[in-house]
């Protein structure tokens, strides 16, 4: 070995032992906990939110309630739940009063749940009373709430008559909480859509974006529905109260984090959510954005760009570091072993408009007219 060699290996291992002591002194001060902005005083409304979400059974919960909560905490307790539950029990006398004009029988699942298609999908009136109901329309202006927030809320809908598939199922689970109907949401990639079954065990796919009924084999021409999906159930599968419980706590923690950022409390948020549900494909992907985050904070503390690969190497003299990339690393891992794959905004679009071909539109019309023979069978005598 030359001597300019032996000289180039002395520095290094003079460098190397500098940075762990220079790790070993700072290792005291790295602080691994996200900011936690409790001092931003709107955050205690998402506190208080929290604690009555949790005190609702899993079990048995009442999805108008919960929607409330999660609503009102983003906008800072100013709404105002008598105004909410009267509309939706003004709205609800509306779809019994129309399903009497129209003879349905009201103790049938099938004739509760046709009604309420109807009620998202056509212009319905009661002739005796002059009241009329215009269908909702799909909002394509943010419909991920990018820019706004709120754009995804039930509150948002029932002001503007236009939603998406956040808001637009979510009131139809509502809804049918109301008349008492049994409905199910159920999850594709990027989306969420209504399942519900008949007398005769057989399910219908309600899509709420364009009024149509939707076939198992459309939701799956997105290309995007791997078959660990559908194994593990994250997609195209009714989802239990539990699981329902779940998904909104996801989307309160989604809430939270688009308006103050990711922090503890977020953390605390998606464990519930977990915890309810394991395979929440939601909470698990929220759960991979806040290790991310906390490691690159982290990191960043100590002088390292997490996202320079010669400079991460420098994280092998801070074990803790190493710790949190390893959990980063794991919970990316569960989020694939599920069976997630990505699918982008244009990608979900362009799947959205092909639900409105010519052959899609015929399927839903020849499911409709079967749908209509079979209620005939729920007429009232």
């Amino acid at each position: 070995m030359s001597i300019y060699e032996q000289d180039r290996k002395r520095v290094l291992q003079q460098e190397n032992e500098l940075k762990k002591i220079y790790a070993e002194l700072n290792a005291d001060r790295i602080n691994y906990s996200l900011p936690s902005y409790s001092n931003i005083e709107s955050t205690k409304h998402y506190r208080k939110a929290f604690e009555q979400l949790a005190e609702m059974k899993a079990d048995s919960f009442s999805i108008k309630k919960a929607t409330f909560i999660i609503e009102n905490a983003y906008f800072e307790e100013q709404q105002n739940y008598a105004e909410f539950e009267k509309v939706i029990k003004q709205t609800g006398n509306f779809l019994r009063e129309k399903m009497d004009e129209l003879g349905y029988d009201q103790n049938r699942n099938l004739a509760k749940n046709f009604m309420l298609f109807q009620f998202f999908s056509d212009t319905l009136q009661i002739k005796s009373k002059d009241l009329k109901h215009l269908p909702f329309k799909y909002d394509f202006e943010d419909y991920l709430g990018i820019k706004d927030w709120s754009k995804m809320f039930v509150s948002k809908l029932l002001a503007t008559g236009k939603g998406q598939c956040n808001s637009l199922p979510r009131l139809y689970l509502i809804l049918a909480e109301e008349i008492g109907a049994e409905a199910f949401l159920s999850l594709s990639p990027n989306h969420s859509y209504i399942k519900f079954k008949d007398e005769e065990e057989n399910w219908y796919n309600v899509e709420l974006t364009n009024g149509m009924f939707t076939t198992e084999s459309m939701i799956l021409q997105s290309g995007f529905i791997k078959s660990e999906a559908l194994q593990n159930g994250i997609y195209m599968q009714q989802m239990t109260e539990k699981q329902l419980l779940s998904q909104l706590y996801s989307d309160f923690a989604q809430g939270y984090a688009r308006k103050f950022g990711y922090n503890p409390f977020v953390k605390k948020v998606i464990d519930k959510a977990l915890e309810l549900y394991p395979n929440s494909i939601s909470a698990n992907q929220m759960n991979s954005n806040y290790l991310t985050i906390q490691f690159e904070y982290v990191a960043k503390q100590v002088g390292i760009n997490p996202r320079n690969r010669n400079d991460l190497q420098n994280i092998r003299n801070y074990p803790n570091i190493i710790k949190l990339l390893n959990n980063v690393n794991t919970q990316y891992n569960k989020v694939d072993d599920l069976g997630f794959e990505f699918m982008s905004a244009e990608a979900y679009q362009n799947w959205l408009a092909s639900l409105k071909e010519t052959k899609q539109k015929q399927d839903s019309e020849d499911m409709k007219k079967q749908f209509n023979i079979k209620l005939k069978k729920t007429f009232k005598n």
